[in-house]
């Protein structure tokens, strides 16, 4: 059975440390701000584990990341977020506190959109430059194009990727 857990977004992280320390959670629902847009963001796995101090949270086993019509699958999914934010004495709503810093998915990982899908053995989403970058064996497709490559580097908001390290291409029958 699937839980979804929703937490107002004043009390994100720290109810997350909370609640949630106790390592072991089975197949939870956690919503992150992942974008600008504060568009929700969910993040299904078989375990979580919160590290308070290290501003992170651990997904293993069968992670899926789902915003809007990008989805991300792997084993292992690390979530760090950023140093919040303190003007006078409370920490700001505004401020980046419980906000995504970085994401890093690990072992079987599927990207998947409406336009195109990826592959790879590691990719590493920084917000602050939304930027993804694949490696081990990273393979995309996109209409009728395969491409392949030690490194990939794709500029979200920009729409541009950068290939590395023997890049090799295949055209799909025009």
């Amino acid at each position: 059975m699937m839980s979804t857990f929703r937490l107002r977004p004043e009390y994100r992280l720290s109810m997350l440390m909370v609640v949630l320390v106790c390592g072991w959670v089975p197949a939870w629902a956690v919503p992150v701000a992942f974008a600008e847009e504060k568009e929700q963001t969910t993040i299904t796995s078989q375990t979580m584990t919160v590290q308070g101090k290290s501003r992170q949270t651990t997904f293993e086993g069968t992670v899926v990341l789902t915003k809007r019509d990008f989805v991300m699958r792997a084993d292992r999914m690390v979530v760090t977020f950023k140093k919040g934010a303190k003007t006078g004495q409370q920490s700001q709503d505004e401020g980046t506190a419980g906000q995504v810093d970085l994401i890093e998915a690990s072992g079987s990982v599927v990207i998947e959109k409406s336009d195109g899908k990826a592959t790879c053995g590691r990719a590493l989403y920084d917000k602050d430059e939304e930027k993804l970058v694949l490696t081990e064996s990273p393979m995309a497709w996109q209409g009728g194009t395969k491409v392949k490559g030690a490194r990939m580097t794709m500029f979200l908001k920009d729409e541009r990727s950068v290939v590395e390290g023997g890049s090799h291409v295949v055209i799909l029958g025009e």
